[in-house]
Formats: C-alpha cells, sequence, structure tokens
C-alpha cells in the first residue's frame, strides 16, 4: 500500500471516531434533557399541588385557631351559661360543646404537622379535665353561678400553648 492509501484509512479511522463521539456526546445530551424536562413536569406537578393544598392548610390552621379560641373557659362558659341552669346541665353541655366542636375539625388533622395536632389534642384533653375537677372540688350546694365564676377565673396555660405552637407553625409554613 502507498502512502495516500494509508492517508486516506488515517483519515476515515479519524472521522469514525469523531462520529462515534459525536454519537455518544448526542446521546447523553439527549439523556440530560430527557431528565431535565421529566425533573421539569416534577416540579410543576408539586407547584400545582401546593397550589390545591396550600389553601387547604391554611384552612385548617386557621380552624384550629378558631377552635382553640372557642373552647377557652371564658367564651366557653359566656356561651353556655344561663342564670337557673342546673348545675349537671351545665357540666354535659361544656363537655359537649368542647369534644363536639373538636369532632368537628378533626379532618383538619391532615393539613396540619404532628406538633400542632398533638398541642390542640393536649389542649382539648387538659380542658375536659379542668372542667370536671372544677365541678368535683365545688360542693353540691353551691350555685352554678358561682361555678361559672370558677370556671372563667381558670388559666388555660395548655390552651394559651396550643395556640402559640399553632401560631410558630403556621409561621413555618409561609
Amino acid at each position: 500500500m502507498n502512502t495516500n492509501t494509508w492517508i486516506i484509512i488515517a483519515i476515515m479511522c479519524a472521522g469514525l471516531l469523531l462520529m462515534v463521539a459525536a454519537l455518544v456526546i448526542l446521546a447523553r445530551l439527549s439523556k440530560m434533557k430527557d431528565a431535565e424536562l421529566r425533573n421539569g413536569k416534577a416540579m410543576e406537578l408539586k407547584v400545582q399541588a401546593l397550589k390545591i393544598i396550600m389553601p387547604l392548610k391554611v384552612q385548617a390552621y386557621e380552624r384550629f385557631l378558631l377552635y382553640l379560641e372557642r373552647v377557652q373557659l371564658p367564651q366557653l362558659v359566656k356561651r353556655i351559661y344561663t342564670p337557673g341552669m342546673e348545675k349537671g346541665a351545665f357540666h354535659l353541655q361544656l363537655l359537649q360543646s368542647v369534644r363536639e366542636e373538636f369532632e368537628h375539625n378533626l379532618a383538619q388533622q391532615l393539613y396540619v404537622s404532628n406538633t400542632t395536632w398533638n398541642a390542640v389534642v393536649n389542649a382539648k384533653e387538659e380542658l375536659i379535665n379542668q372542667i370536671n375537677t372544677t365541678f368535683e372540688q365545688l360542693k353540691d350546694e353551691e350555685d352554678v353561678s358561682i361555678l361559672a365564676q370558677s370556671l372563667v377565673a381558670l388559666p388555660n396555660p395548655v390552651v394559651e400553648q396550643a395556640i402559640a405552637v399553632l401560631k410558630r407553625d403556621f409561621e413555618r409554613l409561609l
């Protein structure tokens, strides 16, 4: 073989190597582009999900805040107590109101943090305990109005702590 043939073969080999390298680069770029598209679609789906979920989360925090405000003893007693009410009926209505409002908001736990949910549950349980303890401590002959005043005067640190937890978690959400 002469020199020209060797040159032509060398050029053809170099061209073939360049074509293989170009194909490898194109294949990798294509994979990168596909991954980029998948990531973009995944991000788009996350954004769409957030648009749907975020208002539900905000509503859940609002509803739990409203619940906690409504079951604080001064507000609860004010809503339920009527002069001349029997002690047993008053006791039952207080407990029933706390529990019914809680049950009405049960599904909201899906949209709040475990910390917030636990704080709300603990506040409800502590409130029920306070009501029961107050009723147990008062004498049978005492007037219901005295009982109502005793309840209104009780501090609610667990409810106040739950409100603080709820607000803190809500700020993190934003």
